[in-house]
């Protein structure tokens, strides 16, 4: 039988975030629910978005930014 061999991609890194109270009540709700850990919740959700967001360029005024 092959074997696989798994290579870790990345290094978990920590960091602070500010967040509405509500944003961390929805977490802590849907972790009991789901039986996973809040940090694989934001983990998973931070992975989620970053393929969302769209970057519009902004124009410059005479008066400074837009």
């Amino acid at each position: 039988m092959e074997q696989i061999k798994v290579i870790k991609k990345t290094e978990p890194v920590t960091f602070t975030v500010r967040a509405d109270r509500s944003l961390l009540a929805f977490y802590e709700k849907l972790a009991g629910t789901t039986g996973r850990s809040r940090n694989e919740l934001f983990g998973l959700a931070l992975d989620y978005a970053k393929d969302k967001f769209e970057v519009e360029e902004r124009t410059k005024t005479a008066g400074g930014e837009a």
